[in-house]
């Protein structure tokens, strides 16, 4: 008979795809795995069913008894969603919450890794989803996700997505109106030529229409995760966040980073260099992002 477990994932689009490794960790040891979402967006349970690696998705603490809790949620979240479950007899202890801060994807299986998950064994971050055919995006488009969470999480967002839109032909913008505020407030002008689909899509159809592009363009954010999960190269810019604190990228990512020796602040005097500036980012110029499209395409 097969093992149960019940799955406590939360926080942003991006936090749940980078714990995807500790689903697939789960069903290689032969448990069943429901899932209990704490999430920014609702739409988030949309990207992991169906899935043979995932039994039901729940929003609400289901009323099955489990072979064993993991209450995997980021320590941001877990005082205040996380307590109940983590305090069932059955629950797996959770790691220190450095980890986390270390190598987030490490945090998440660290709960499989106590269930004698192999040391040695690291699946990458995976979505169950294929390309679709309807927004008529194929291998040589290029689907820029310009946005990110708003409030603090816009220095996160590369300023030249207008200025990158304007050297390439075959174009998709996707996200949501938000997305298309810069950090500094100012609003992105697309060129013409360029086709947006902002505001048009589900989140499962924005995944989708990622998966079928020849490469996405985008911030750190949840929608470049989602793009890297299905299989797309990605190409990531980042700025005053790390990368490395993520774990292990897919093969198919692309970081890209200005390299000046202030980056990443977030954890350290944050932007405190340029003095709010961001100047990490603005370095960052449309020319590399070009060469990394281009080899992408090739």
């Amino acid at each position: 008979m097969s093992r149960t477990a019940l799955v406590q994932l939360g926080a942003g689009i991006g936090n749940v795809v980078l714990a995807t490794p500790l689903l697939i960790a789960l069903y290689e040891l032969g448990f069943e795995a429901d899932l209990l979402l704490a999430t920014d967006y609702a739409e988030t349970a949309s990207l992991l069913r169906p899935w043979s690696v995932v039994r039901e998705v729940f929003t609400r603490a289901p009323v099955a008894r489990y072979d064993r809790i993991l209450p995997a949620l980021p320590p941001f979240y877990q005082a205040r969603f996380g307590r109940a479950l983590a305090c069932l007899p059955n629950s797996v202890a959770r790691p220190p919450d450095s980890l986390f801060y270390e190598n987030e994807q490490a945090f998440y299986l660290h709960f499989a890794r106590v269930l004698d998950y192999p040391a040695d064994r690291h699946p990458q971050p995976s979505l169950p989803i294929a390309p679709s055919e309807t927004y008529g995006v194929t291998s040589r488009t290029v689907v820029l996700a310009p946005g990110c969470k708003t409030g603090m999480m816009t220095t996160k967002r590369w300023p030249y997505f207008s200025e990158l839109a304007a050297e390439l032909i075959n174009v998709v913008v996707v996200g949501t109106p938000d997305d298309l505020t810069k950090n500094d407030g100012a609003t992105m002008n697309f060129p013409a030529h360029v086709r947006s689909l902002v505001g048009q899509l589900s989140l499962r159809e924005t995944a989708e229409v990622m998966a079928s592009a020849g490469v996405v363009v985008g911030n750190d954010s949840g929608l470049s995760h989602m793009a890297a999960a299905v299989g797309t190269p990605t190409v990531m810019l980042f700025g005053p966040t790390p990368s490395n604190s993520l774990g292990p990228m897919p093969a198919n990512v692309k970081v890209l980073r200005s390299g000046l020796p202030c980056e990443p602040c977030w954890f350290r005097n944050r932007f405190q260099k340029c003095a709010g500036k961001i100047d990490c980012l603005a370095a960052l110029s449309v020319e590399s992002v070009i060469r990394e499209v281009f080899a992408c395409l090739s």
